[in-house]
């Protein structure tokens, strides 16, 4: 009972906190997930051309960088149809003849997100619980939800990970109960397929969860169970991916840059990009979540969890290799989030020590900084004046980067998504969505 009223508990702070925040532009890498889910509703499909404005760039041979003209003939979003699908549920009585305006449908937004994010700390905290106290789990899952990853960012609207997040988490919920119960780690596999196919980018990650699955599961039954329960659960996005894509995997962010760049990843780019995940004061951990880098020292240390904590390393190499390693509109490494939950939990959710100074300024760092994002970070103080993507150097200015530029004062003006137009709102007019 205790541990129920807790994880409730946690789960309720989780979703105050991402709903109290500020309500701000996000990058447009929420754009797709907000009017999808408005699209679905009126239309019935995953099209965002019922959208004017949409049809209105469409027409003209342009695409958004979310946007892609698929092998179905649409226009869908190349983060695939997940977020626009649970935002759609935030839309039950949106139909014909209805309208919504901005402020409205990006608090609904956020009101989805926030929910995400609370079942994504309760399984992180019960991952934890398999292995510590219940005041450290919920330490475990605080730290999260107050990380730059957690309510500050994720918490904030429909990215991509929001909702991936719970199926990486709950992966790790099932595989840290296996020794007790043996039975729940069958769904492992499945959680984690699930998360790459909403989440491609997290593959290395998965990659090293999954062996330690693997290692720990050597009967053929078992095998058999979990790679039919992962198929099945998959199934729907696998028939979407084979539709729009042509092929079972989920390739649309893959498409959209390759469409930018001939090299998506490259060797050349791996010294700068490791170097400014990990240390840059612009998108280091060692700025925005140093316990992730704890948490990867002490998983590479122990045995158990060597796999895992060498997933992140990979995740880390992988994503030093992409050619937008910094993410574009961030605060901190946007590419780590997913990251940042597993280090916090090997850092804090399980049997592995440090050292209780190094674990009280990792902790305090990684919660001081995610508290800025939450309550005074917008991109426009740093991001959109300083053009850092067009200006590299500017990722490694101390003095001049995010975490400094967030105690100025935020511009003043009206709540807009970015990579999208000013309008009010959305009417929904005979399967049509009609900007006002």
């Amino acid at each position: 009972m205790r541990d129920a009223i807790a994880t409730a508990g946690i789960a309720l702070v989780t979703f105050m906190l991402c709903v109290l925040a500020p309500l701000r532009p996000l990058s447009g890498d929420t754009v797709p997930g907000r009017i999808g889910g408005a699209v679905v509703r009126c239309a019935g499909d995953f099209d965002l051309e019922h959208v004017d404005w949409v049809r209105t760039e469409t027409a003209h041979d342009r695409l958004f960088y979310w946007l892609q003209r698929d092998e179905a003939g649409e226009h869908t979003s190349v983060f695939g149809p997940a977020p626009a699908a649970v935002m759609a549920v935030a839309l039950l009585a949106f139909g014909d003849g209805d309208r919504i305006d901005d402020d409205t449908l990006r608090r609904r937004e956020r009101g989805v997100a926030a929910v995400l994010l609370a079942i994504a700390t309760v399984l992180l905290v019960l991952a934890a619980r398999a292995r510590v106290t219940l005041p450290r789990a919920l330490l475990a899952g605080a730290v999260c939800t107050l990380s730059f990853a957690g309510a500050g960012t994720l918490g904030q609207g429909l990215w991509q990970a929001t909702t991936a997040l719970p199926a990486l988490t709950g992966a790790l919920a099932t595989l840290a109960w296996r020794d007790r119960r043996p039975r729940l780690a069958l769904a492992t596999p499945a959680l984690l397929l699930l998360a790459v196919m909403l989440r491609p980018t997290m593959a290395p990650l998965v990659l090293g969860i999954g062996i330690t699955w693997a290692r720990g599961t050597p009967d053929r039954r078992s095998w058999l169970i979990a790679t039919v329960a992962a198929l099945v659960l998959v199934a729907p996005l696998i028939v979407y991916n084979a539709i729009h894509l042509w092929s079972p995997l989920p390739l649309g962010q893959w498409n959209a840059n390759a469409r930018a760049t001939q090299h998506v990843f490259s060797l050349a780019d791996a010294t700068t990009g490791v170097a400014g995940l990990l240390v840059s004061p612009a998108r280091g951990l060692l700025w925005f979540a140093p316990i992730v880098i704890v948490g990867t020292v002490l998983g590479m240390r122990n045995a158990s969890y060597r796999w895992i904590a060498g997933g992140i390393v990979l995740q880390i190499l992988a994503m030093g290799m992409f050619y937008l390693w910094h993410g574009g509109q961030a605060f901190g490494p946007r590419f780590l989030t997913e990251a940042t939950w597993v280090g916090t939990w090997l850092a804090l959710g399980t049997e592995l020590t440090a050292r209780r100074w190094l674990l009280g300024v990792a902790i305090t760092v990684t919660i001081l900084v995610g508290s800025l994002a939450l309550w005074r970070y917008r991109p426009e103080q740093w991001e959109f004046p300083r053009r850092p993507e067009a200006h590299p150097s500017l990722f490694w200015n101390v003095v001049d980067s995010p975490i400094p530029a967030t105690f100025t004062d935020p511009p003043r003006g009206a709540v807009r998504a970015y990579d999208s137009p000013p309008v009010n709102g959305l009417a929904c007019e005979r399967g049509q969505l009609r900007s006002y």
